[in-house]
């Protein structure tokens, strides 16, 4: 008999059968071909402060958004926070363009010191190469149909899940 499971999140989520979500359709991983450029990830692991790690999830997001907004070659952030442990968290800075490697590293010690007020300890920081999938342009109505059909199928199953 195969086990179910949902991890919830924060925020929104959606729930796959284990197994479907290798159904979704995404394009392969761009070499400069697919027209898709790659981006250049600045990955920082951290323990937040105790005081601060329910504020992470809104805060950080917030303000590197509102301070690196207008830099070049800025292309976005995302802050993760585990499941199992609040304090624990990753924050993903993305840059685009064509010194896209240079605009991150130019502009570490700002993102180090937009963290500051959040950060106990420091676990690693490395710079990647990031290769985001195209996925199919949905609308708004079809994608929440689609997510509800989806949850009200698991609900009534016994299956494994898996949450992307």
């Amino acid at each position: 008999m195969a086990s179910s499971a949902y991890y919830p999140n924060k925020t929104q989520g959606v729930a796959y059968p284990y197994g479907q979500a290798a159904l979704l359709k995404t394009q392969p991983p761009s070499h400069g071909k697919s027209g898709v450029p790659p981006l250049t990830a600045l990955s920082i692991e951290f323990v937040a402060k105790p005081q601060e790690a329910h504020r992470v999830e809104v805060a950080i997001p917030t303000a590197v958004a509102g301070a690196l907004k207008d830099v070049t070659g800025f292309a976005g952030c995302l802050v993760m926070v585990s499941d199992q442990e609040a304090r624990l968290v990753t924050v993903v800075t993305l840059w685009s363009g064509h010194d896209r490697t240079k605009s991150c590293n130019q502009n570490v010690r700002w993102v180090n010191a937009l963290l500051a007020p959040y950060l106990d300890h420091r676990l690693r920081m490395q710079t990647m190469v990031a290769h985001l999938p195209v996925l199919p342009m949905n609308q708004p109505e079809t994608v929440a149909a689609g997510e509800s059909a989806a949850m009200q199928d698991l609900e009534s199953a016994d299956e494994t899940v898996c949450v992307a």
